[in-house]
């Protein structure tokens, strides 16, 4: 039937076929949904409306606090990583007789080619850098699982954990 095996055999225990409920095939099961805990609905039960206002603007609170905490550590590591690029580009501008000629003790050591060089080099340097920065970025978000962390607005509705960490990841089919 549609490619579904059917076994009519009616001699199993009531307990057998309640486990094999959630067996689809080959070694794979299905989890069955969470257990509600409390009454209402599958999820528990529903909050009342402020309650709900009150939960999600701790939500939204909580939510730009971490992409708060996000953006915090981009601009860190992009200004880290970037730094020797950043220091060159400095330099070669700063030292240039066309654009700043400043008096400074490094630009007596300086020329204009050797300030061109330095500009070159610094944009140069640049991409590659962003690509390593974006990289240890990427890594850094992974390993503290600061994206785990953003809650949906729709957990103030009901009842229960308002905050459910990363711990706690199922895959619910």
């Amino acid at each position: 039937m549609c490619g579904m095996d059917v076994d009519l055999d009616d001699g199993g225990s009531g307990e057998e076929e309640k486990e094999e409920e959630f067996w689809m095939g080959e070694g794979v099961k299905m989890l069955p949904p969470p257990v509600a805990h409390s009454g209402g609905s599958a999820w528990g039960s529903r909050r009342g409306r402020c309650g709900c206002l009150a939960c999600g603007a701790g939500l939204v609170i909580w939510n730009l606090c971490v992409v708060s905490a996000s953006a915090l550590l981009l601009a860190v590591v992009f200004s880290v990583v970037l730094l020797p690029a950043i220091l060159l580009l400095y330099v070669g501008f700063l030292c240039h007789s066309r654009v700043l000629d400043a008096n400074s003790a490094v630009c007596n050591y300086l020329d204009d080619n050797s300030c061109s060089a330095l500009i070159i080099l610094g944009f140069v340097m640049m991409s590659p850098l962003v690509v390593v920065a974006a990289a240890v970025f990427c890594g850094l978000l992974r390993k503290f699982r600061l994206l785990l962390l953003i809650q949906p607005i729709t957990r103030a509705w009901y009842r229960g954990r308002l905050l459910d960490w990363a711990g706690s990841i199922h895959a619910w089919v």
